[in-house]
């Protein structure tokens, strides 16, 4: 028996969020963290049978290695090459476009030449989620760590030019 794209997509979620608690259980370097999930990446391309189903997997693959990126302080070389990937691919949700926004904005101590583009990012994303129907958790759920994220973020807004 077939399964449908919303139990395939559950089970491959699964899947990678055991393969990264293992990882991480067994305290692996980026670098081995990274490995994996390309791999997995690779086997996932491999079986999909659209081009809507490759997208998906590529930017599921990308927003976790921005997340992972971040975790180890990794240069922008590595961190910007996931974040340009998942922009050019789009954001898988709403919640995922806060988060990493505000990984984004929280890693400037790293790369402050790029604070302009963060904060626009940080602030693109509070737009939309102001959008939000007021009563939805989401979008206190997102404010809050949007104001959490400008609260520690080691750079300040840039002022205008």
């Amino acid at each position: 028996m077939r399964r449908t794209r919303k139990e395939r997509g559950l089970a491959r979620g699964q899947e990678k969020d055991q393969l990264l608690v293992k990882l991480l259980k067994a305290d692996a370097p980026y670098e081995e963290i990274k490995r994996a999930l390309l791999e997995l990446e690779k086997r996932w391309l491999s079986e999909a049978k659209t081009e809507v189903e490759r997208q998906q997997t590529r930017r599921s693959i990308a927003e976790d290695l921005i997340s992972q990126a971040y975790s180890f302080d990794m240069p922008w070389e590595e961190f910007g090459q996931w974040l340009r990937r998942v922009q050019r691919l789009g954001f898988s949700n709403l919640a995922l476009r806060v988060h990493i926004a505000c990984l984004y904005v929280q890693s400037l101590h790293l790369y402050p030449r790029r604070a302009r583009e963060a904060w626009e990012m940080l602030e693109d994303a509070e737009r939309r989620v102001l959008r939000i129907r007021k009563a939805h958790f989401l979008r206190k759920e997102s404010l809050n760590a949007i104001a959490y994220a400008k609260e520690v973020a080691p750079v300040g807004r840039p002022t205008s030019r």
